[in-house]
């Protein structure tokens, strides 16, 4: 099985990761990307889509929450699973979903891989992925 990684959504992700920064001493992992850089969200100027931090030898990542796709209760940490092979993931996915909700078909995705995102029976969102680039 693969990394499992927290994901944090919070409104004002740059302002939470200096606050991290400034508690933890957070690590900013990778470049953050920005929505304005991705391609059809050009319209959220100054919103972050994706970063990594880094504390010890733990890592999160947190993006910014936006309006137009309201988050329920429960919805603000997800985890995210990188599966080490794509029959890995497909044979999760499908097992996720019975009695759960699929919030995201497996698709190909900008980023280089395949993803898709399940809200399981219990009402635990699972972002899971093969083959990031």
């Amino acid at each position: 099985m693969g990394e499992l990684i927290a994901f944090v959504t919070v409104k004002n992700a740059l302002q939470a990761i200096e606050f991290y920064k400034d508690i933890f001493s957070a690590e900013i992992a990778q470049e953050i990307t920005m929505l304005e850089d991705v391609p059809g969200m050009e319209k959220h100027t100054g919103k972050v889509g994706h970063a990594t931090l880094k504390i010890g030898e733990s890592k999160f990542f947190i993006n910014d929450h936006l309006d137009e796709y309201p988050l329920e209760q429960g919805d603000f940490i997800q985890f995210v699973l990188d599966l080490e092979t794509e029959d890995k993931l497909r044979t999760a996915f499908d097992q996720l979903k019975v009695d759960g909700e699929v919030v995201q078909e497996l698709q190909e995705v900008f980023w280089g891989a395949l993803f898709g995102s399940v809200k399981d029976k219990f009402g635990i969102t699972w972002q899971i992925y093969y083959g990031h680039k």
